[in-house]
């Protein structure tokens, strides 16, 4: 019974992010000023992606990963709403949510 409840919790979760994630690309698509942001470490332009329904900047030639001020706090607050999945901690999980593909 403890198994289809986290199924189903987990299940929720997924959808819940998924909807945060649609909500931040369209966010993103209705932004003015949509110029690519230059990787910091490799100067080839960075990839926006959303993240738990914040938007982030990846670049695609190293993985580098950049936030702007404020949104690790957002990720957070997101991913601690979620516990621990499958005995990860939120930092597991941000990672892993990260680089899914």
């Amino acid at each position: 019974m403890a198994d289809s409840w986290d199924d189903m919790r987990r299940a929720k979760e997924e959808q819940f992010f998924a909807e945060q994630n649609k909500a931040a690309l369209e966010r993103m698509k209705t932004r003015k000023t949509a110029s690519t942001r230059a990787c910091p470490i490799c100067s080839k332009p960075m990839e926006q992606q959303a993240l738990m329904g914040v938007i982030i900047d990846v670049c695609p030639a190293n993985d580098g990963v950049w936030l702007d001020s404020g949104e690790l706090e957002e990720i957070v607050n997101a991913a601690q709403g979620g516990s621990k999945i499958e005995g990860e901690s939120w930092f597991g999980s941000f990672f892993k949510n990260l680089y899914k593909k």
